[in-house]
C-alpha cells in the first residue's frame, strides 16, 4: 500500500470541481447524508458568504481516498484577526456525524495523513469540529495528533445524544421491544378505520418541492405554540432546504414520508437514507390531530418501511426528546473537538465565549428563581426568536449559481402556504 499524498484546495470553484470525485467517494463509503456533495454545495451557497471552503484531500496516485471538508472564517477581535476552521456544512442546519469521508477500510489511514497535514501546516488559529461521532475512528487520531504537539492545546467536550434503533429482528419484534407496543398497534388499527388513511413516500425531484412545502407547513404549525422553529424558522433556512431536497432527491438520498387522513396530509417526516441507514431529520404534524397521535403513528410507519427495505439502523439524530425513546434501543453521542494555538487573540476569543455562556446560565437561573413558569416560558420564546434573528443577520440571500437556476426551473410549481416562524427539536403528538 503506497503512502497517501495530501493536498488542500480552496474556494467555491474547488468545491464545484471536486463534485464527481466526491460523489464517487461518498457512494463507496455509504456515508451520512451530511457528508454528501449535495449537502455541502447547498450549504455553501446559502451560508458560506463569509467562509472559504478548504478541502483537504488524501490521494493514492490520482485516486481520492479520503476528504475532510472544512471552511475558514476570519474573525476580527480588535486589531487582531483569528483564522477559524470548522466543518463545512455544519452551522445553522444541524448536521451530525461530520468527519473525514474515506473509502471503507482506509478511514484511519486517511485521517492520520489529513490531520498530520493540518498540524504541520499550522494554517489556522482555532480548529473547531462540532458533531463528530464519539465512536469515529478519526477521533483518537485527531486527539493524539494535536494533544502531543506542544504548539497546540485541545479540548474535547460532549455535544449531543442521538437515539437510534438498531434492527436485530423483524418489524413485529421491534414493535414488541418498544415502550408502547400495545398502544401503538391499537392506534394504527384505529387510524386505519378513518376515511382516506394512507401512508405515502416521496423520493423524486419532481415531487420533492411540493412535499417539502407540506412538511414545512405542518412543522411550523406544530411549533407555533412554542415560539417557532429553530430548524425552519428563518427564510434562509427554508431556502436552503428548498434547494437541498431537489439535489438530495436526484442523488437518491431523500425521503418524505406522509400520513394522509380525510384527504389531507396530517403528519410528515423529512428524512434521508444512505446505505443501510435511515436518518429521521425533522418532522411535523397537524395540531388539530394531536389527540390522535398522528406523529407517533407516522414514526412507526416510517420505521416499518425502513426495516422492510433492509435498513439496519434507524437514527433519530441529535436530541433527547422523549418520543424518540418510544423506539430507540441504543444511543450514540457526538462530541466537539477544539484545537487552538497559543496566540493571545485566540485566548481572548475563547475566554469571551466562555463568559457569554456563563452569563446566559446565570440569567436563566435568576429567571427560574424569581419568575413563574409561564413567564420563564415566555422569556425563553422571546430569547429564541431574538437569537434566530441575530444568528442570520449576516446571512444575505445568496446569488443563484447556474446549477441553482436549473434546480429552480425543474421544481414543479406549487402554491406556497403562508410561512409562520417555527424550531429544531420537534414536538411529537
Amino acid at each position: 500500500m503506497s503512502k497517501l499524498r495530501v493536498e488542500e484546495i480552496q474556494g467555491i470553484e474547488a468545491l464545484q470541481a471536486l463534485r464527481d470525485e466526491w460523489q464517487v467517494l461518498f457512494s463507496a463509503a455509504q456515508a451520512v447524508p451530511f457528508l454528501s456533495w449535495e449537502w455541502m454545495i447547498t450549504w455553501q451557497e446559502w451560508f458560506g458568504q463569509e467562509r472559504t471552503p478548504r478541502l483537504v484531500c488524501a490521494r493514492e496516485g490520482e485516486r481520492l481516498i479520503g476528504l475532510l471538508p472544512l471552511c475558514q472564517q476570519e474573525r476580527r477581535l480588535g486589531p487582531f484577526t483569528v483564522r477559524c476552521l470548522s466543518f463545512l456544512g455544519e452551522e445553522y442546519v444541524g448536521a451530525d456525524y461530520l468527519d473525514v469521508l474515506a473509502l471503507p477500510g482506509r478511514e484511519q489511514e486517511a485521517a492520520t495523513e489529513i490531520f498530520k497535514h493540518l498540524a504541520q501546516s499550522a494554517s489556522f488559529d482555532l480548529l473547531s469540529l462540532e458533531g463528530l461521532a464519539a465512536s469515529s475512528p478519526s477521533l483518537p487520531i485527531l486527539v493524539w495528533q494535536f494533544g502531543t504537539d506542544a504548539r497546540f492545546q485541545y479540548q474535547l467536550t460532549p455535544r449531543d445524544l442521538c437515539p437510534q434503533v438498531r434492527v436485530t429482528g423483524t418489524w413485529e419484534e421491534v414493535v414488541q421491544q418498544s415502550r408502547r407496543p400495545h398502544s401503538f398497534n391499537k392506534l394504527i388499527r384505529r387510524l386505519r378505520k378513518i376515511a382516506g388513511f394512507d401512508y405515502r413516500t416521496i423520493t423524486t425531484a419532481a415531487e420533492a418541492g411540493a412535499a417539502f412545502e407540506r412538511f414545512l407547513s405542518l412543522h411550523q404549525q406544530a411549533w407555533q405554540a412554542q415560539g417557532g422553529s429553530d430548524a425552519m424558522g428563518h427564510a434562509a433556512l427554508q431556502g436552503f432546504h428548498r434547494d437541498l431536497v431537489l439535489r438530495m432527491a436526484r442523488a437518491g438520498l431523500l425521503r418524505f414520508e406522509e400520513l394522509w387522513i380525510e384527504g389531507a396530509c396530517r403528519a410528515s417526516n423529512y428524512a434521508f437514507s444512505s446505505g443501510r441507514r435511515y436518518y429521521l431529520y425533522q418532522g411535523g404534524y397537524d395540531p388539530g390531530w394531536a389527540k390522535q397521535s398522528v406523529g407517533l403513528a407516522l414514526d412507526g410507519l416510517s420505521l416499518e418501511d425502513a426495516i422492510n427495505r433492509g435498513v439496519s439502523v434507524c437514527d433519530f439524530l441529535r436530541g433527547a426528546e422523549t418520543y424518540k425513546f418510544t423506539w430507540a434501543n441504543e444511543t450514540h453521542h457526538t462530541v466537539t473537538v477544539r484545537v487552538a494555538n497559543h496566540r493571545l487573540p485566540v485566548k481572548l476569543l475563547l475566554a469571551g465565549e466562555q463568559l457569554t455562556i456563563a452569563v446566559r446560565l446565570a440569567v436563566q437561573a435568576i429567571l427560574q428563581a424569581l419568575c413563574s413558569e409561564q413567564m420563564v416560558k415566555k422569556a425563553r420564546q422571546l430569547c429564541r426568536a431574538r437569537d434566530r434573528k441575530q444568528k442570520f443577520n449576516s446571512v444575505a440571500h445568496r446569488p443563484l449559481t447556474r446549477e441553482a437556476v436549473l434546480d429552480r426551473a425543474l421544481e414543479p410549481a406549487t402554491s406556497l402556504p403562508s410561512l409562520l416562524p417555527t424550531s429544531s427539536n420537534e414536538p411529537r403528538a
